[in-house]
């Protein structure tokens, strides 16, 4: 509406940089190896990146969106769907992907900076809109992950204000860097951005929070169930 508007279009509110992390197909959510086919992996992380990547397209504070794997195939599904992909020489983790893309935009001085996991099945533009107003008010803002051990998304204004420290107990490491050099800092927690799917209970969480969500994704990924290895790149194209 008219109020949301004049937020929006105040002259100090800069826009949100955003970028991605994306493991390459191959390597893409091992410990879910046991439960999930290869083809069924590469499905859901195309799946939910293109979800990712569409919800930052749509979240008014959201300028840029990045994509940084080491992946060229990430790169171009990217592209496809209007992000800026940065291309990584080899895989090296989530930490230094966001490290990587931080040198990367560096020469653009972007004001701020999201840096955001690229595997939550309830992501959506209202959340991600809510991350950006809470960074007007604060330098820092985490989102921790449902256990409040890993980090789903950090939004720092200016951009390398912390270090990016993603991965297990990234949380608590994000936190403390931010509290030592006294800078204003929101932990916002909400369920489209806690839940990510790293393991087979966090699909009952998403079954919990959203059937319809559930069932969905479970539809996707139920159709590469007898994909071959030779089929999987035509599956991931069915799939995005």
């Amino acid at each position: 509406g008219p109020a949301m508007n004049a937020l929006r279009d105040r002259p100090e509110t800069e826009p949100v940089w955003a970028v991605v992390a994306l493991k390459s197909p191959e390597h893409a959510k091992s410990r879910l190896a046991g439960w999930l086919n290869p083809a069924q992996r590469r499905r859901l992380l195309f799946t939910l990146a293109e979800r990712s990547i569409r919800a930052l397209h749509a979240t008014p504070g959201i300028g840029a969106v990045h994509v940084v794997s080491a992946s060229s195939e990430v790169a171009e599904f990217a592209s496809a769907l209007g992000a800026r992909p940065l291309l990584q020489d080899a895989e090296g983790g989530t930490a230094s992907a966001f490290a990587f893309a931080l040198e990367q935009l560096r020469p653009q001085c972007p004001p701020k900076l999201l840096m955001l996991a690229g595997d939550l099945p309830l992501v959506g533009a209202s959340a991600l809109q809510s991350l950006c107003d809470a960074a007007r008010h604060a330098q820092v803002v985490i989102v921790p992950d449902r256990h409040r051990l890993g980090t789903n998304a950090l939004l720092c204004s200016p951009p390398a204000i912390v270090t990016p420290s993603f991965g297990r107990d990234s949380f608590d490491r994000h936190r403390l860097a931010a509290r030592s050099a006294k800078l204003q800092t929101r932990i916002l927690q909400m369920d489209a951005l806690t839940l990510d799917l790293d393991l087979p209970e966090d699909f009952d969480e998403l079954r919990r929070l959203s059937a319809a969500s559930f069932e969905s994704l479970m539809a996707v990924l139920r159709t590469s169930e007898r994909t071959t290895v030779h089929h999987e790149q035509d599956a991931a194209a069915a799939a995005i």
